[in-house]
């Protein structure tokens, strides 16, 4: 890839971060908990700039960090050693992730990162920012690749001009036709 492509293709993926990020902080004030972290900020940078890869799925980052999130939940909650609660959190997070074909490696910090900051809040206090920040991820990747890249995230194909898409509706009916034939 050419540089000037390169230098395109960086400069929007960078001002679409910063315009993200904006909208979680202005987010957070509007509902009052927490919507980004350091975890959804990977996250971005795989929505961005990975958008074709497996993990990079809505699948894969909206169950990815929701299961990560409540089985930590649930180790704080019947778990008293925290450095105890954090071992198994990020050890059976990995597991059900790769177990439910929900892995998504920035989700695997979420175990650490609630550990982390000690905080005693309610369970929801930490599902209903991870479900709100990936779910303004999933929609602010979609919107960004349609816009600026002409591609459907996930896995769409890339906005054909009509010459193509005339070359490809014929394909099939080319299909279509030969076995007529040979049937004949």
């Amino acid at each position: 890839m050419h540089f000037k492509h390169r230098l395109r293709d960086a400069t929007l993926a960078g001002t679409a971060a910063f315009v993200a990020v904006i909208c979680l902080s202005y987010l957070k004030d509007w509902t009052h908990f927490m919507v980004l972290s350091a975890p959804l900020g990977a996250t971005l940078v795989l929505l961005l700039l990975l958008p074709s890869a497996p993990l990079s799925r809505p699948k894969h980052v909206i169950l990815g960090h929701l299961l990560t999130t409540c089985i930590t939940v649930a180790g704080l909650e019947f778990i008293p050693d925290p450095t105890l609660g954090l071992g198994i959190c990020f050890g059976l997070s990995i597991t059900l992730m790769v177990l439910t074909d929900t892995l998504h490696p920035p989700a695997g910090a979420n175990p650490i990162l609630i550990y982390l900051s000690g905080a005693h809040l309610t369970p929801l206090d930490f599902i209903l920012p991870t479900l709100a920040g990936t779910l303004f991820m999933v929609g602010f990747a979609s919107m960004y690749h349609y816009i600026f890249t002409h591609r459907r995230y996930p896995f769409g194909p890339k906005v054909t001009c009509p010459k193509n898409h005339a070359v490809k509706e014929q394909q099939p009916a080319e299909q279509e036709s030969r076995p007529a034939s040979i049937t004949d």
